[in-house]
């Protein structure tokens, strides 16, 4: 088997379909279905079978999967490698990024970072940090940026802290709170807690929830068109949208805040692009810049 047979398997696997896996790899689908019955040749087994829902694998066919991701883990680390023994910081780095650090922060840092180390390429995914840590933990990943409480075995280290605010377009008082329509989100499950353990400090009736949308963006534009106040981390506030906000508050009196982390494994910091990108995210935090 060579790397193309490699991510052949890993493609097909994810979308369960030759069609759609012939397309994500540029090929004729008759060339994949060649290629598929080669490898299968090469090993004597049946890898999938075709049913109406697409394509399911065989016992045989999931180990062979998984030899060919780690296969493909390893290549890609040895490339890695290949490419930074001059000491250059080159190559691409993969990381995998909550979608409001994605959305209100990531593409500054990566303009200010490639304009230091301008060989480096990204690959950028999103999603939950649940999904992310597992991703890192799969080594589909090098570095993942995600908010909130963390429990990441290896290394992580802080790069920014933020208040939680509400946010509405009129300038009402907290108290005034339990009778104004709600706009709830999507969050993360860690905020979720922090919002609601707060809300119960601090009343006694449940929130009115007159709305729930699918990410913070939308919510505040239900804001902006005053349909009702929301709930987020004060990095999605721009004062240039004509809204107001108030920090959440702990009943001491101190702001309640709300950290961003990034996470990686300790030996992939033996990668310049690694390693150059996880300084660069720490020094911005040392230096006070905003991440």
């Amino acid at each position: 088997m060579e790397e193309k047979d490699w991510l052949i398997l890993q493609t097909v696997f994810e979308e369960k379909n030759i069609t759609k896996a012939a397309h994500r790899l540029y090929m004729a689908q008759t060339t994949l279905t060649y290629r598929l019955q080669q490898i299968e040749k090469e090993f004597d087994i049946l890898l999938f079978i075709r049913g109406r829902r697409g394509v399911e694998f065989t016992a045989q066919g999931e180990l062979l999967v998984k030899y060919a991701q780690v296969m493909l883990v390893k290549l890609r680390e040895t490339k890695d490698t290949l490419l930074n023994l001059e000491g250059k910081v080159s190559g691409t780095l993969k990381l995998a990024v909550t979608k409001s650090f994605a959305f209100y922060k990531l593409p500054a840092l990566l303009r200010d970072f490639r304009r230091q180390y301008p060989n480096v390429d990204f690959t950028v995914t999103t999603g939950s940090n649940l999904d992310l840590t597992h991703s890192l933990h799969r080594q589909e990943t090098h570095v993942a940026i995600v908010r909130g409480i963390q429990h990441w075995p290896d290394e992580k280290e802080i790069i920014a802290n933020e208040t939680i605010c509400v946010i509405a377009k009129e300038k009402e008082g907290l108290t005034d709170l339990p009778a104004m329509p709600r706009i709830d989100y999507e969050p993360k499950p860690s905020l979720n807690i922090v919002i609601d353990n707060w809300w119960r400090e601090n009343f006694t009736t449940p929130p009115f929830i007159s709305m729930t949308v699918d990410n913070v963006e939308v919510a505040k534009r239900m804001v902006k068109n005053d349909l009702g106040y929301t709930i987020a981390p004060s990095s999605v506030f721009d004062p240039k949208d004509g809204l107001y906000k108030w920090n959440l508050t702990t009943p001491d009196s101190e702001p309640i805040m709300w950290k961003t982390w990034i996470l990686y494994r300790k030996e992939l910091m033996r990668l310049p692009a690694v390693r150059g990108f996880v300084e660069f995210m720490k020094n911005r935090h040392r230096q006070g810049n905003p991440s």
